[in-house]
């Protein structure tokens, strides 16, 4: 089978400062069986060639200055490949164009959260129109579906919820790694400290307010615990917006207790999750995923998250970590540290449940989950084919 897989466009595939979905396409097109083709149209940029091949994979990158001539040179090159299935990922307005240009061809949706199906970038009339004419969609968690099957009106039957994965291996391997010490050094920590950690993006529906705000209270009984915040306000990017001053001026009693750390390219994220004796991930709104909490259970990291969207269907409460509501945290947070570091076997056992828990999440489980549906829809096609030629 031949695939095509269309990334959104602003960042490149692999990422070098691209977000979440760029990571995905990459690490989930590695694991796509041998014998299928997959064709990867992405961004050009400065790191890599116009066009590479790696095993089955190739990449076509093109400039990208805006989603229409994008996709307009994407088009042009998919007219001459003629792919089994073409996948959008987390752009449903594209598979409009696509549909015109090959109504024959598959085209299934990636929808990565619920940003891009919302009608504050897609009308209402469009995003109908795109779940008449694209042949399914995939969602990250089971959460998700269930919200693109109330808003959107997308039937049962043609959404499917497929888990992200998890390469386990970088995050145990970097437990070894001689730089740890080098590294905590570096940010500020000493041996002795207790550090609770953070990774991801600085924005309001993070919820970094919420973990200073209950960390403030976490200090004040424990004076060897130390929080590493480790993120910018976007993906590459470390500018001063009001919230991240907010931020700054929440921590600013805290003094050193607080530790404020750059963005850092995923590729070097396994090494930075050792710094963490604990990770808090304390999203505010409805997380379709949230990989940080899968990462942090690759390093064998106890989690403190919130039920929010599909987090419960990844962090198991009370096993892999603790789910506690965005507006408890203030007043669950100092008792869940006391436990963790007055009961040390408890953080011990957490930390092993929490990575038997991400070793159940396999990006080759998400490429057979992807494979599963793209053969199924292809074999239906092509029974309507031989259908139609057995009565001509």
């Amino acid at each position: 089978m031949n695939i095509a897989i269309i990334s959104p466009g602003p960042f490149s595939v692999p990422p070098v400062n691209g977000s979440s979905v760029e990571h995905d396409i990459d690490e989930v097109t590695k694991m796509i069986d041998p014998e299928h083709q997959v064709t990867i149209y992405t961004r050009k940029c400065a790191t890599y060639p116009k066009s590479s091949i790696e095993d089955n994979r190739e990449f076509i990158r093109y400039p990208y200055n805006g989603p229409t001539p994008y996709l307009q040179r994407i088009i042009k090159h998919i007219r001459k490949r003629q792919p089994d299935v073409i996948l959008v990922e987390n752009r449903p307005i594209y598979v409009l164009a696509l549909k015109r240009h090959f109504p024959k061809i598959p085209v299934f949706v990636n929808m990565h959260s619920h940003v891009y199906g919302s009608q504050a970038i897609i009308s209402k009339e469009k995003m109908k129109k795109v779940v008449r004419l694209a042949s399914g969609f995939f969602t990250n968690s089971e959460f998700l579906r269930q919200h693109f099957m109330k808003t959107s009106r997308i039937p049962a039957h043609k959404i499917h919820a497929v888990h992200l994965g998890v390469d386990v291996s970088p995050y145990q391997v970097a437990k070894l790694n001689y730089t740890i010490k080098k590294l905590r050094k570096q940010i500020g920590l000493k041996s002795e400290d207790r550090v609770l950690f953070y990774a991801g993006r600085l924005i309001r529906a993070k919820g970094v307010h919420v973990l200073l705000k209950a960390f403030q209270q976490v200090s004040e009984q424990d004076p060897l615990a130390r929080l590493v915040i480790v993120g910018g306000t976007g993906y590459g990017s470390n500018r001063q917006n009001p919230y991240v001053r907010e931020l700054r001026k929440l921590a600013k009693p805290l003094g050193d207790k607080v530790k404020f750390v750059n963005f850092v390219p995923s590729a070097q994220m396994p090494l930075y999750y050792q710094i963490g004796d604990v990770v808090a991930t304390p999203s505010v709104w409805k997380e379709a995923f949230c990989r940080v909490n899968l990462e942090a259970m690759a390093s064998g990291k106890p989690v403190i998250s919130t039920p929010r969207g599909g987090i419960k269907e990844v962090v198991t409460h009370l096993g892999s970590g603790f789910l506690i509501s965005p507006k408890e945290w203030k007043k669950e947070l100092p008792v869940v540290w006391d436990l963790l570091w007055n009961q040390p076997h408890i953080r011990t056992e957490m930390g092993k449940q929490a990575l038997m828990r991400a070793r159940q999440f396999s990006w080759y489980a998400t490429a057979q989950g992807y494979l599963n549906v793209f053969e199924s829809v292809v074999a239906k096609r092509d029974q309507g084919k031989q259908s139609l030629r057995k009565i001509g």
